[in-house]
């Protein structure tokens, strides 16, 4: 299995790297068109009418736009802070009054400039060359302020005086057991496919999720009804099967529970918060219709549900792999981060050019086989900046030909099965392959790294 080694790079490439993770993340968040909507525009104009307040009518009129937010320098100031290796109080403190401090500056900005209005040469000087400058050094003042007043050892009293080991990494014996339980239970699960997907009591526990949801739904004023099992909206209608509950997480989390669990106590208690926990799971993923449009189609969040969370708890499992539990969930944001800023930057290219390998379009009412490309690729860069293991530029690019190469080797199986035989991949199949191969590449490139390493 895989085990931990020592890191090669130092603190100063490390915390340069996660900075720029960072500031690149929350600046592409503040970028989604729902959130410019709704969060910066609002946000801007309330300066706008500040500056106003503090210095008055400007001398011209001066169109107040999302350019005129500060959004790159709050971003810049936030990554910065929220990537130095300081307890997560001190790291949202700092973050807070990074943000006061960018936008009254921003507010100045925006006063000065509405004063120079009437002068193109003081207007183009102050907004090109003064306030960047002034909000840089601003930025930089109050990050190395922050760090030198958080890095100052506090007196403790005698009582807290204590030995304090790092946080240990996952341990080694429970990752096996979690992979050997993972696959027996995934076996049991597959092996009792015609047992649930035609019972009658899921059946009557779908009709029970979709009338939830159309409660929860009604609640914050979104139109919606349950006939039976299947949930009807505005903007669509969504039915609710066996095969939405009975997920294939649901082996995972019970090897979770069997693995990590230190009594039999817990274990109990964990078996037993299985069905009410995906019950809540299914509510929640119906109640992705509440999603703006900006964000994306429901349809398509409904039904990627599932792979999208398992997404995200594998990322977790690999932050928590690496560093243990006290930084693992930082760390796991940051890879999310990653490989959402991956799907959306390249994932379409990528997905496009696997695609044209594989050949005529196959049948894929849900999507999953359109998305599987991009999404494996965010998924596998999340996996290595939530990780973060050291193992050479070589070898990760490596790992990626192989995913490229997979992708559409896969892709043309699957036309071929189509074609030939007359046969279709079922969609759940498809999306554990989604999951399965960045993971399988991505502990392979490991692996075969570590064995070089030992002597």
């Amino acid at each position: 299995m895989l085990t931990d080694t020592p890191r090669r790079l130092t603190d100063a490439p490390r915390f340069a790297l996660r900075a720029a993770a960072w500031s690149l993340g929350i600046f592409g968040l503040l970028r989604l068109n729902w959130i410019e909507a709704h969060a910066v525009l609002p946000l801007t104009r309330v300066q706008g009418g500040l500056a106003v307040g503090l210095f008055g009518a400007p001398t011209l009129p001066v169109e107040v736009t999302l350019a005129c937010s500060g959004a790159d320098a709050l971003a810049l100031c936030l990554g910065v802070i929220l990537a130095y290796p300081v307890k997560w109080r001190s790291r949202l403190a700092g973050a807070a009054g990074g943000a006061g401090l960018i936008l009254g500056l921003n507010t100045l900005r925006i006063g000065t400039l509405g004063r120079v209005a009437a002068s193109p040469a003081w207007f183009h000087a102050l907004h090109v060359y003064v306030w960047p400058a002034v909000l840089t050094l601003a930025i930089a003042g109050y990050a190395f302020a922050w760090m030198r007043r958080v890095d100052r050892p506090r007196a403790l009293d005698v009582h807290e005086v204590t030995l304090r080991e790092p946080a240990p990494a996952w341990r080694p014996h429970v990752s096996r057991r979690f992979v050997v339980l993972s696959a027996a239970f995934l076996l049991l699960f597959l092996g009792a496919a015609p047992l649930y997907l035609e019972s009658a009591g899921v059946l009557a526990v779908a009709g029970v999720i979709a009338r939830a949801a159309a409660a929860a739904l009604g609640a914050v004023g979104i139109s919606a009804h349950a006939a039976g099992n299947v949930l009807r909206t505005a903007r669509g209608s969504f039915m609710v099967t066996q095969e939405c509950i009975a997920t294939p997480l649901i082996p995972l989390y019970l090897a979770a529970i069997c693995a990590c669990s230190t009594t039999w106590r817990w274990r109990i208690l964990g078996v037993l918060a299985t069905l009410p926990l995906f019950i809540a799971l299914g509510i929640v993923r119906l109640l992705v219709v509440a999603l703006p449009d900006a964000v994306g189609s429901p349809l398509f969040f409904v039904h990627a549900f599932y792979q999208l969370l398992l997404g995200a708890v594998v990322v977790f499992l690999a932050a928590l792999w690496r560093h243990g539990r006290r930084t693992a969930l930082g760390h796991a944001l940051v890879g999310v981060i990653a490989g959402v800023l991956v799907v959306q930057a390249f994932g379409p290219l990528f997905a496009r050019e696997v695609t044209y390998l594989a050949g005529a379009p196959l049948a894929d009412p849900q999507g999953a086989i359109a998305f599987l490309p991009a999404f494996q690729t965010g998924l596998y860069f999340a996996l290595w900046a939530a990780a973060f293991v050291a193992v050479g530029w070589t070898r990760f690019v490596a790992g990626v030909a192989v995913l490229g190469v997979t992708q559409a080797a896969g892709l043309l199986a699957l036309h071929a099965l189509a074609s030939d035989f007359g046969l279709t991949a079922h969609v759940r199949d498809v999306r554990g392959w989604a999951v399965a191969g960045p993971v399988l590449i991505f502990a392979a490139v490991i692996y075969v790294a570590r064995t070089r390493e030992q002597p």
